[in-house]
């Protein structure tokens, strides 16, 4: 009986052992495993595992903060190390600039939106800078007047083609679009009353009633009814003529609007001075000056008919074409002669380009210039 008290004790103090050294080995921190875990690249954190971060991913060694121009103390402390990170969110620079790129900018014949597209607002002349910046702020209007005034005094040939070049694209956005905006002094919001026509409304504001088609996209002008609010310029349009460019400028008033290139008289012969829309026509007849070597009389619609499909005459009050008649501004069956001095003294145009020019002239109001 002794002996067997002697081997329970026995057993018990073997059982004991084993329970305390299993129950060591169990507990006992297992760093190893843990780094071989991390440099296997697997995690038992799902929201980890879910973004694709590994436990033992790399850290970023700074944040960047950039308010357009960066230097090294946009660049914070590493995290980590003590260093404060700006407050919100990371901004990604690459791709708001991948997104800026992409940004769809508006062609000649598409309605401009209420601001240029954003790389309009960019611009190494510091003063056109501030007036774009106006523009988006919303200062349509006082923007559009300050780039003008900046054009009618500008003698450098890059910043009137940048001046141009913003001015159309307002023009674009304020003027040939539907849009009215009350705080615009040269385009009106009109209410059509019973019995009027449109050619009697354009009368009213110096412009004809072709321009009113042309702003508020009517498709049927014989379709218009009492109480119709339509978009109305204050006219006259006018335009000037740079013979040394071989460029016309239209305005509305003395608010610059776009620019064609046009075909002028051989030898300088396009007079310099001021002249007067006297009238338009669709489908001219040709009739030859009288310097002309061939007097063949050319009807409408004839494909040799130099004259395209329209006309503006003209009749010169000022300068050298003071009193002349016979000129006008027309389109051309030789788009080839455009930008050269090939014609009698007209001026003449691309047929499309003249076929919108010819919407804005009133007769009796429309002025033209012709400078050097």
């Amino acid at each position: 009986m002794r002996r067997r008290r002697q081997y329970s004790r026995t057993y018990l103090l073997l059982l004991i052992l084993i329970v305390v050294v299993g129950g060591g080995w169990w507990f006992w921190p297992r760093g190893d495993a843990g780094a071989a875990d991390q440099a296997n690249g697997t995690t038992e954190n799902p929201r980890l595992a879910e973004t694709g971060e590994a436990a033992g991913g790399a850290v970023p060694e700074a944040i960047i903060v950039s308010s357009g121009n960066t230097s090294n103390d946009d660049v914070l402390s590493p995290i980590g190390t003590g260093g404060e990170a700006a407050p919100g969110p990371a901004v990604d620079e690459q791709a708001a600039a991948a997104e800026l790129a992409q940004a769809p900018e508006p062609g000649d014949d598409q309605e401009v939106a209420d601001k240029p597209d954003d790389s309009e607002k960019l611009s190494s002349n510091p003063r056109i800078n501030a007036s774009l910046q106006r523009y988006q702020a919303g200062q349509v209007i006082a923007a559009r007047q300050e780039l003008n005034r900046m054009l009618a005094i500008s003698r450098n040939v890059a910043e009137q083609a940048e001046l141009r070049r913003h001015l159309r694209k307002i023009a674009d956005a304020t003027l040939f679009s539907k849009e009215r905006r009350p705080d615009d002094p040269l385009t009106v919001t009109y209410t059509i009353q019973p019995g009027e026509y449109l050619i009697h409304i354009g009368k009213q504001f110096d412009v004809p009633h072709e321009a009113i088609i042309l702003i508020n996209g009517i498709e049927d002008p014989t379709r218009i009814r009492p109480g119709q609010k339509i978009k109305v310029p204050r006219g006259p349009f006018n335009v000037r003529i740079y013979t040394s460019k071989f460029r016309l400028d239209v305005y509305l008033q003395d608010l610059y609007l776009r620019s064609f290139p046009v075909g002028l008289g051989i030898d300088h012969g396009t007079p310099l001075g001021e002249w007067l829309v006297k009238e338009r026509l669709p489908n001219p007849t040709y009739y030859p000056p009288a310097s002309a070597e061939n007097k063949q009389i050319i009807p409408p619609n004839d494909p040799t008919n130099p004259l395209g499909e329209h006309w503006i005459g003209l009749e010169g009050t000022e300068g050298t074409a003071l009193d002349r008649v016979g000129y006008g501004i027309h389109g051309t069956i030789e788009p080839e002669s455009i930008g050269k001095a090939v014609s009698l003294g007209c001026v003449r145009m691309h047929n499309h380009d003249v076929a919108f020019l010819y919407k804005l002239m009133l007769p009796g109001s429309s002025k033209v210039t012709t400078l050097p």
